[in-house]
C-alpha cells in the first residue's frame, strides 16, 4: 500500500491490512525509494513515454540501455551483456539458448526456478547434485565424462540461493569445471550489488571476477528496477544468446523508466554510498541472526540479505506467518512446491534500513509466534485424536 520501506503496510486479498517491519521486499539496499533513482525514472518517462513498445529484437530498447549493459559488465568483469525483461526470463532464456538436446546439465538441487525450467526444457540429460554438496557434484561430472567424453556439460549454481540464503562454494565448482571441461553458469540474482566490497556478489567475494563464463543477474533486487541480464566474455556468445533465447525475442524490452532507474541505482552501488549501504545491510543481517540464535532459533547459514528459519510443518508455518503479521512482523512463507513437503520455512528479506538495535525485539516476537503456533497445532491434533476415539 506504500513504497517498500523497512516499516510498511500490506493489504491482503480479503481486505485485511497489516502494518509492521517489512521483511517481504527484495529492495535490499533501499534504492527503490532513493530520490536520485526516482528522478531518473521520471525523467526517462517524460522523454520516452511509459512503454518500450517492442521487444529487444525489434527496436524496443531505449537510449541508455547500452550504457546500462556496459556498466553491468564492468561491475562483474564480463564485457558482453544482454538485458531481459526479468531475472526469471534471463535464467530461462540463457539456458534455452546455450543448452542443446544432446548436452548435459549438472545443477544444484536448490537452483533457481528460471534456470531449472530452462534446463529441463532444453535437454533430458540433467543430473542434480545435493544442495551445496561439492563432492556429489564431482561424482556427477566424473560419471558424465566417463560415459560421454565429448558432449557439452554445463554446471549450474547460484551465488546466493533464494530460498535458504546460503552461498555456493564457487571456487571449488570452478575448479571442477576446469577439471572436467564443463561450463560454469552462476545465477547471481540475490547477491549482485548487495554483497562484496564492490557489489559484485559471491564471484567477487570468492575471487572469481572475470573467471565465470556465464553470469545471470537481476535488476529487481538491489538495483531498484525490474529486469534481468546475462553477462559473458565474448560478443559472439552474447549475440548467439540474443538470437536463440525465446524470452529475449518474444518479450517486450525494458521500459525507459526501468532502464533509467537501474542505471542510477548501479551508479550508487558503485559509489561510496553504495559501500555504506552494503555495510549497513550486513550489520542488520548479523544483528538479526544473533538475536534469533539468542531466542533458541536456528537461522540458515550465510551473511547475505536472505535469512531463513526452518519450521517444517506447513500448518505451523502458516499460523506463524499470520501471528507474526498480527505482531507487526511482515515476512514470507516458503512451502511446497518451493521447498519439499514438510520442510517449510520462514523467509526474511533484509534491507539497509532495518535498524540492528531493533532485531532483539523482532526475534523475540518471531520466537513467540512460532511457539504459539506449535502449541496451537498440538492442541488441534489432540482434539482430532480425541474426536476419533
Amino acid at each position: 500500500m506504500e513504497p517498500p520501506k523497512p516499516f510498511s503496510s500490506v493489504k491482503e486479498r480479503n481486505g485485511a491490512v497489516f502494518e509492521g517491519f517489512n521483511f517481504l521486499s527484495s529492495d535490499y539496499l533501499g534504492l527503490a525509494t532513493h530520490p536520485l533513482v526516482k528522478q531518473a525514472a521520471a525523467a526517462a518517462t517524460q522523454r520516452f513515454g511509459c512503454s518500450s513498445a517492442g521487444s529487444a529484437a525489434l527496436s524496443g530498447m531505449s537510449d541508455g540501455s547500452d550504457r546500462l549493459a556496459c556498466n553491468l559488465g564492468r561491475l562483474i568483469h564480463l564485457p558482453q551483456v544482454a538485458l531481459f525483461s526479468s531475472g526469471w526470463a534471463a535464467g530461462y532464456g540463457t539456458l534455452r539458448a546455450l543448452v542443446k538436446p544432446g548436452d548435459a546439465v549438472v545443477m544444484d538441487a536448490c537452483i533457481s526456478s528460471g534456470v531449472r525450467c530452462g534446463a529441463t526444457a532444453s535437454t533430458r540429460r540433467i543430473l542434480t547434485f545435493r544442495h551445496l554438496d561439492t563432492d556429489h557434484a564431482h561424482r556427477c561430472l566424473r560419471h558424465l565424462r566417463a560415459t560421454q567424453a565429448r558432449q557439452a556439460v554445463f554446471l549450474v549454481t547460484c551465488g546466493l540461493f533464494p530460498v535458504d540464503g546460503t552461498s555456493a562454494d564457487l571456487s571449488s565448482l570452478h575448479q571442477l569445471c576446469m577439471e572436467f571441461d564443463a561450463c560454469l553458469i552462476v545465477d547471481a540474482t540475490h547477491d549482485i550489488a548487495c554483497t562484496g566490497s564492490k557489489g559484485a556478489g559471491e564471484i567477487e567475494i570468492q575471487s572469481l571476477m572475470g573467471k565465470v563464463p556465464v553470469v545471470i543477474g537481476s535488476l529487481s533486487k538491489a538495483l531498484a528496477s525490474n529486469g534481468g541480464f546475462v553477462a559473458v566474455e565474448q560478443a559472439e556468445v552474447c549475440d548467439y544468446i540474443r538470437a536463440r533465447s525465446p524470452t529475449y525475442l518474444f518479450s517486450s524490452a525494458l521500459s525507459p523508466a526501468q532502464i533509467a532507474a537501474a542505471s542510477q541505482a548501479l551508479a550508487i552501488v558503485s559509489s561510496p554510498e553504495g559501500s555504506a549501504r552494503r555495510a549497513a545491510l550486513r550489520r542488520s543481517v548479523i544483528a538479526l541472526r544473533a538475536a534469533l540464535v539468542q531466542e533458541g532459533l536456528e537461522p540458515g547459514d550465510g551473511l547475505g540479505p536472505i535469512v531463513a528459519l526452518p519450521i517444517g510443518n506447513e500448518s505451523v508455518a502458516r499460523q506463524t506467518v499470520r501471528r507474526c503479521s498480527e505482531l507487526g512482523i511482515l515476512l514470507n512463507l516458503a512451502e511446497y512446491p518451493l521447498v519439499p513437503r514438510g520442510k517449510s520455512q520462514l523467509r526474511l528479506q533484509m534491507m539497509t534500513g532495518h535498524e540492528p538495535s531493533l532485531m532483539p525485539e523482532i526475534a523475540k516476537k518471531i520466537a513467540s509466534a512460532i511457539s504459539e503456533s506449535r502449541q496451537n497445532e498440538s492442541e488441534i491434533r489432540s482434539s482430532r485424536s480425541f474426536e476419533r476415539v
